[in-house]
C-alpha cells in the first residue's frame, strides 16, 4: 500500500475510476493533436525540427510530467487532480495490469496452439479491466486483431487494430495487420491511406521522445509495410484499370439500351411489362430476357448484321399440346419461309404429317386473350407484331397453329379478322 495516501480519502468507485480515465486519454489525444498541427506549421515555414522545444512542450502535458503537484495551477489543472486521484488508488490499477497481463499471456498460449477462439475470449477479458497502460492495451487489442485474422472477422480484425494503433501509435505489428485486412477485403486504396498514415503517426511519435531511435524490429515492421504497400500500389491500378473498363461498359451497354428502345418506340409495339422508352437508364434487360423450359439458353430481341429486329418466337400446337421455339427471326421475313423448311419433315409427335404449310391456320391472341387475329404465310414478322392489340409478354411473341379440319370447326368471327376459338 502507498504510504503517501491520505488518510481517510474515500476510494473510488469503478465509474469514477472509468471516467477519470477516459477524461485522460481524451486530453492526451487532444494534446497530441495539438502537437501534430504545431509541426506541421513549422514544416510549412521551414523551420529546422528542435527537439529540446519538443521536450519543452511534451513535458508541459501531466501524462509526461515528473512533478505533478508543479503544475496544479496550470493549463492542466483538472488533468493534474484526476491523476493525482488515481495515483492514490494505484493498488487497484496494480491489480488491473496485473489482470490485464494474466489475459495477455493466456490468450497467447491458446494462440501459439491455434486455438484463435479461445484467445479472442483471454484478449477481451484482458480489454474490459481497462488497465492505464496504453501500450498493453494496445498490445490486447494488436493480439486480437491477430486471432480474429485467423478466424476470418477481417472487418473485427480491422477495427481492433485501429484500437490499438489509438493506444500506441508504435505498434507497427497493428499496422502491418490492419492494412492485410484493408488489402484482403479489397480496399486497396484505403490500404495505401492507412499505411502512409500510419507511417506518419509513428514517425511523429518517435520525433517526440527521448530515445526516439527505430529499433531492428521496427525497421522490419516498416520493410513490412512497404512490402504490403507495393501490393496495395498493384491492386489501386487494377482497380482503376477495372473500373475504367466498366465505365466503358456501363456506357456501351447504355448506348444498346437507347438504341434498342428507340427501335421498339418507333415501331409502336405493345409490351407487358412496359419498357422505360424515353428512360434508357432505367432499361433491364430482363424485361425482354426469355428463358424457357425447353432451352437452357436465353433469348431476346436484338439487331442482326442488316441493322433489323430479330425476334425470338413460341410456337404453339395447342391440339397437341406442344410447342416449338424460332430464335433469330428478321423481321422482314415472311412466316412461310421460316416454317416451310421445319415442316417438310414431321415432328416425333406428328405420325400422320398433318401438320404442313398448306394444310395449317396461324392466329395470334390480342393481350386479353378475347379473341384471335389470324395470319397468313406471306405475312413478315415485323407485321404480326404491329397488329392492333397484339402484346408481346416479357420479350416473346407466341405464334398459335391449328390444322385446317381442327380449326374450322372451332372458329367464329367477331369482326373484320377477329375470332373466337370455341
Amino acid at each position: 500500500m502507498d504510504q503517501s495516501k491520505p488518510k481517510g480519502k474515500p476510494r473510488m468507485t469503478e465509474e469514477e475510476r472509468a471516467a477519470l480515465a477516459k477524461k485522460l486519454d481524451d486530453d492526451l489525444e487532444q494534446f497530441m493533436e495539438e502537437m501534430a498541427a504545431k509541426r506541421a506549421a513549422e514544416q510549412t515555414t521551414k523551420k529546422p525540427f528542435d527537439f529540446d522545444e519538443w521536450c519543452k512542450d511534451i513535458d508541459q502535458h501531466p501524462a509526461f510530467m515528473k512533478d505533478l503537484d508543479a503544475g496544479l495551477n496550470g493549463q492542466y489543472a483538472d488533468t493534474l487532480s484526476a491523476l493525482q486521484a488515481l495515483k492514490y488508488d494505484e493498488d487497484d490499477m496494480e491489480d488491473k495490469q496485473l489482470s490485464a497481463e494474466r489475459h495477455k499471456d493466456e490468450g497467447n498460449k491458446h494462440f501459439k496452439f491455434k486455438k484463435y477462439r479461445w484467445a479472442t475470449d483471454c484478449y477481451s477479458e484482458g480489454i474490459k479491466v481497462q488497465c492505464l497502460d496504453r501500450k498493453l492495451n494496445s498490445v490486447l487489442y494488436g493480439n486480437r486483431a491477430a486471432a480474429q485474422k485467423h478466424i476470418g472477422n477481417l472487418r473485427s480484425a480491422m477495427k481492433d487494430c485501429a484500437m490499438a494503433l489509438k493506444f500506441d501509435p508504435r505498434n507497427l505489428k497493428a499496422a502491418n495487420r490492419g492494412a492485410e485486412c484493408l488489402l484482403e477485403l479489397g480496399y486497396a486504396q484505403h490500404c495505401v491511406d492507412w499505411i502512409e498514415r500510419a507511417k506518419k503517426t509513428f514517425a511523429f511519435t518517435k520525433e517526440t521522445e527521448e530515445e526516439g531511435n527505430v529499433t531492428e524490429a521496427e525497421k522490419k515492421q516498416l520493410d513490412s509495410l512497404e512490402q504490403v504497400k507495393e501490393k496495395a500500389d498493384e491492386a489501386v491500378l487494377i482497380e482503376e484499370r477495372n473500373k475504367r473498363k466498366a465505365r466503358a461498359e456501363e456506357r456501351k451497354d447504355l448506348e444498346e439500351k437507347r438504341r434498342l428502345l428507340k427501335a421498339l418506340s418507333d415501331r409502336k409495339l405493345n409490351f407487358r411489362p412496359r419498357l422505360p422508352f424515353s428512360r434508357p437508364e432505367l432499361m433491364d434487360w430482363s424485361l425482354l430476357d426469355v428463358s424457357l423450359a425447353q432451352t437452357s439458353e436465353r433469348y431476346r430481341v436484338s439487331f442482326n448484321q442488316d441493322g433489323n429486329l430479330q425476334w425470338p418466337f413460341l410456337i404453339q400446337y395447342p391440339q397437341v399440346g406442344q410447342v416449338d421455339v424460332l430464335t433469330d427471326c428478321d423481321e422482314t421475313a415472311q412466316i412461310g419461309a421460316v416454317l416451310r423448311p421445319m415442316f417438310e419433315t414431321p415432328a416425333e409427335w406428328d405420325k400422320d404429317h398433318e401438320f404442313r404449310l398448306d394444310n395449317i391456320r396461324m392466329f395470334v391472341s390480342d393481350e386479353w386473350n378475347e379473341y384471335v387475329m389470324e395470319v397468313w404465310e406471306w405475312s413478315t414478322f415485323g407485321s404480326i407484331l404491329t397488329l392492333p392489340g397484339f402484346q408481346i409478354v416479357q420479350g416473346l411473341p407466341v405464334l398459335v397453329i391449328y390444322t385446317r379440319d381442327e380449326i374450322e370447326r372451332k372458329l367464329t368471327p367477331v369482326g373484320e379478322n377477329k375470332f373466337v376459338i370455341n
